[in-house]
């Protein structure tokens, strides 16, 4: 015991199993820590646990680490994760443009509306359902990735060759096309899909919605999306 203790005293440093200790506690084995693990403070002062969700960020030798979130250090954070499963309108269909090429006419577009939504962060952003707009609550950058498909099976022989467009829009303030895609396709083509891909700066209030036309008469089939926010 009194060696043990000289050796505290002339090097300040502990040895759990090593002889040789690197550091003023150094364990060369498992640690368990049952409850809190407390990083900074004094020798008056209690350190800090974090919350719930933090990770343990270094600030560099001599420094004590610090709890922070992901968020905080401009990673992606997925905010909404969306599916459509059903196909729009059950019966009937949207009435296409008839022309080659699509035109740009608003009243042959229709809102590609997610019918599921697996994940919503309303922190960051709404959803409405029913118009298939989103409103951004927290301004920053985002990342919108859908993927749309279209069924054409309701067209009949001759009628099914036509030109696809897809894209994402900003809604307001102004009507914005913020991406977009046009594909063209032969007679009978009974069904199509589109992968679309912006990232965007969005102010509080702001809405933007996925938007579909065809040349002629179509549905809108199974898809899914997902929102990422990146920094503010």
């Amino acid at each position: 015991m009194a060696l043990f203790v000289m050796f505290i005293q002339l090097s300040a440093q502990v040895g759990i199993k090593t002889p040789t200790p690197q550091n003023t506690l150094h364990v060369n084995g498992t640690l368990q820590v049952v409850k809190d693990l407390n990083v900074g403070g004094d020798d008056k002062t209690k350190g800090n646990s974090g919350n719930k969700g933090e990770v343990l960020m270094s600030n560099g030798e001599g420094i004590a680490p610090v709890w922070k979130t992901i968020e905080s250090e401009n990673f992606l954070k997925v905010v909404y994760v969306g599916n459509k499963t059903n196909i729009s309108p059950a019966s009937g269909s949207y009435t296409g443009t008839h022309s080659t090429p699509v035109n740009t006419h608003e009243s042959y577009s229709q809102t590609y509306v997610f019918n599921v939504s697996n994940k919503i962060d309303t922190a960051y952003l709404t959803y409405n359902s029913t118009t298939g707009l989103f409103t951004v609550v927290k301004p920053g950058f985002y990342n919108i990735v859908p993927y749309a498909t279209y069924d054409l099976n309701l067209n009949p022989s001759g009628q099914t060759a036509g030109t696809a467009n897809s894209y994402i829009q900003k809604v307001s303030p102004t009507l914005t096309t913020l991406a977009g895609i046009s594909t063209g396709h032969g007679e009978r083509t009974t069904g199509l899909n589109h992968n679309l891909s912006s990232i965007n700066f969005f102010n509080t209030g702001e809405t933007f919605r996925i938007r579909c036309r065809y040349t002629q008469d179509f549905r809108l089939s199974g898809g899914n999306i997902h929102i990422s926010y990146l920094t503010p």
